[in-house]
């Protein structure tokens, strides 16, 4: 335990000297030029998600992931993409989903900021289940971080279908009502210019209904603007969050629907060997998520989303669980 725990370390102490520098201003000559989709996916941000995810994979692949080696690969997600200090949030994840059809429409192209977060969040996810969500999101990080405060209170097999339902028919509503106006909005833009000041953008965000439930937001620490707002969505996150693994993730987040949808395709996955496996439990007791019960059952159809946090891997006596590529 003692060597994994050192080799979190160094790599954690690597990622941040080399996101330190990456996350450095660009030259004036570079400052010059309008930076394409390229530019960003290749920003000291994104290759900072890309290394930490490659690592991650390394790392189930080798089942080299314990509590504490996890518990620094959060910390280390929600200091350098969380707090504003190394790298800015914005563009957010779900501002880069969002925003980035709202740009589309209102001046007909998707901007290259935008498209490259949701390069950098999708791309991953084709590769492995929730290589993105489980291990690089600040605002994934920060709700895991505070549901492994020790609790007797903690509702850790919830019903997933409930959530997931929930979180599709929000994602369902978004597309719907975004089509439903694009032609006003499209309107609107040709008669103002396109101005972001102008009236066009606060008329479409009228129709956006993730804006109001945006916890991302948080993770700009803008207190001093939005003192009641922000306390009150911050202590709704800890509250649910302390209680529920990953409450946003599973009931709200835009992102974490859609990569469901890919991930069940994606060949990277936690998987059972059924035919090793002798349902003792002990995955289940060991395992902060609610997606290992489910897995560990033959009869399952549709597991919850597994964040790929790999924490159930080594707990099992009969060497049943594997993240890999294959069955």
């Amino acid at each position: 335990m003692r060597i994994t725990r050192v080799i979190a370390l160094v790599i954690a102490i690597l990622i941040v000297c080399v996101s330190v520098v990456l996350s450095q201003e660009p030259s004036a000559e570079l400052q010059d030029e309008a930076p394409g989709t390229l530019d960003f996916l290749l920003s000291g941000k994104h290759i900072a998600y890309f290394v930490i995810i490659a690592l991650a994979l390394v790392m189930l692949l080798a089942r080299w992931i314990n509590r504490w080696v996890r518990l620094g690969g959060l910390v280390l997600a929600f200091v350098l993409f969380g707090l504003d200090l190394v790298f800015y949030v914005h563009p957010s994840p779900m501002c880069g989903i969002t925003k980035l059809f709202m740009f589309k429409f209102t001046q007909g192209v998707f901007f290259p900021a935008f498209l490259a977060i949701t390069l950098a969040m999708f791309i991953p996810s084709f590769v492995g289940r929730k290589l993105f969500c489980g291990w690089v999101c600040p605002l994934g990080a920060l709700q895991e971080l505070v549901n492994k405060i020790p609790s007797k209170l903690r509702w850790k097999q919830f019903n997933f279908t409930a959530f997931n339902s929930v979180r599709m028919a929000l994602l369902a509503m978004f597309f719907l009502t975004f089509f439903a106006v694009k032609d006003q909005v499209v309107y609107l833009a040709e008669e103002t210019g396109a101005d972001s000041a102008d009236s066009t953008w606060r008329a479409f965000s009228a129709y956006s209904l993730y804006d109001s439930i945006n916890f991302f937001e948080l993770l700009h620490w803008n207190v001093d603007a939005m003192d009641t707002v922000w306390v009150v969505m911050f202590l709704v996150m800890v509250v649910s969050s302390y209680l529920l693994y990953r409450p946003f993730c599973y009931l709200i987040c835009p992102i974490g629907a859609l990569t469901w949808l890919i991930e069940l395709f994606a060949p990277g996955r936690v998987r059972v060997d059924h035919a090793l496996c002798n349902d003792c439990g002990v995955c289940i007791e060991a395992s902060p998520c609610p997606t290992i019960a489910k897995l560990v059952d033959p009869k399952t159809k549709a597991a919850p989303d597994c964040t790929s946090c790999g924490e159930c891997l080594r707990t099992c006596p009969t060497d049943a669980i594997k993240f890999g590529f294959k069955a």
